[in-house]
C-alpha cells in the first residue's frame, strides 16, 4: 500500500495494487493484447475479471508479504511493487 498526501486538503489517500496471475489459463483461452476488460469484486473474496464481454475468471486473494517484482516476458523489468 502507498500513502499519497494530498497537499490541497491535508487527507492522505491510500493506493492499493492489485497483480492478476494469469499464467494458468494462459493456454487454455486466447486474450487479445488491447481486449477490454471489467474487473469486480475487489473488496470480495473472490474477484471477477470479465475480458472482452467473452470470458468471466473467479479468482481469489493470496496475500503477499515482502517485496513483488513484475517482469515482462523479454525479461526487462517494468515496475517495481513494494508490499507490507
Amino acid at each position: 500500500m502507498e500513502k499519497n498526501k494530498d497537499d490541497d486538503y491535508g487527507e492522505e489517500e491510500d493506493s492499493e495494487y492489485v497483480l492478476l496471475d494469469l499464467e494458468a489459463v494462459r493456454g487454455q483461452i486466447d486474450i487479445p493484447p488491447n481486449a477490454p476488460y471489467t474487473l469486480s469484486g475487489l473488496d470480495t473474496m473472490n474477484p471477477i475479471l470479465i475480458i472482452d464481454k467473452k470470458v468471466k475468471l473467479i479468482g481469489e486473494y493470496e496475500e503477499t508479504i515482502g517485496t513483488c517484482f513484475v517482469f515482462s516476458e523479454d525479461g526487462e523489468q517494468y515496475f517495481l511493487l513494494y508490499l507490507l
